[in-house]
């Protein structure tokens, strides 16, 4: 059993691996970057990480092309990023010399990290724990998060149903490992970290992909996301039909230690 696992997961990763060089060695995501511009979780993610204080041990995670890592590594935390694309962490590399930040960019398996015990911070990312085995991924991160460190991502969800259809019908834009994230996924996280916080973002927002064009777009978009949090404010299960959620973990569970 334990060669057809391995096996599995080598398969698993070597998919992900060829997905993601190809897209980042010619990116074909310019089809979906409508919807992200009328998202209000991005700026509650960046929100997040202003509080990553100056020396933080910081770790990007499937960190791309450096979404992330090159601003706070210019404020002066200490910014490792990993990807299992090696198209991924060139152009990083080759980005970080070019402005001048001290960012490190490695080939790794965020299912299996080659980092130390509690040896980060602060462990961020962008639509990678959707990718990922979260039964492997997030004991992994709890190991090598140090006491009081937090991670914080900016995932997709997986449960409104109008976008789920859309995913059927757009599959080249995805792997087919990909699993946009459920309550479930939320729950699992809570076996590993005694704090899991989330915040939903971008239902009736989405409307504006089409409206953000017109006249009066902007101020229309800005409405729209002010309904969204009125709702799922006030209809707490309607926030499960968000396009978005960021998430934050802390406190991570250790073997052996406090349940």
């Amino acid at each position: 059993m334990m060669t057809s696992m391995s096996t599995e997961h080598a398969e698993r990763v070597e998919r992900e691996r060829a997905f993601h060089d190809e897209r980042y060695a010619d990116d074909h995501r310019g089809v979906t970057e409508k919807y992200y511009e009328v998202d209000a979780g991005r700026a509650a993610f960046v929100a997040a990480l202003a509080a990553v204080p100056a020396g933080a041990r910081v770790l990007e995670y499937g960190c791309g092309t450096g979404s992330s890592a090159f601003d706070l590594a210019a404020r002066g935390a200490i910014v490792t990023g990993i990807d299992i694309s090696p198209v991924a962490v060139d152009a990083a590399t080759r980005e970080a010399v070019r402005r001048g930040v001290p960012a490190r960019f490695v080939e790794d398996d965020a299912h299996r990290l080659s980092l130390a015990d509690r040896s980060v911070d602060v462990v961020c990312g962008t639509g990678v724990l959707h990718h990922l085995d979260l039964d492997l991924a997030l004991p992994e991160l709890a190991r090598v998060l140090d006491d009081g460190g937090w991670a914080v991502f900016y995932e997709p969800l997986g449960t409104n149903p109008l976008i789920r259809a859309y995913r059927r019908l757009t599959p080249k834009l995805r792997t087919p490992d990909e699993h946009p994230l459920v309550p479930g996924d939320l729950d699992l996280a809570r076996r590993h970290f005694r704090r899991v916080e989330a915040s939903h973002h971008t239902a009736l927002a989405l409307a504006g992909v089409v409206l953000r064009r017109l006249p009066g777009g902007e101020r229309v978009v800005g409405a729209l996301h002010r309904l969204d949090a009125w709702l799922f404010r006030v209809v707490p299960p309607a926030r499960w039909l968000a396009w978005v959620v960021v998430l934050r973990l802390a406190e991570p569970r250790r073997p052996g230690g406090p349940a």
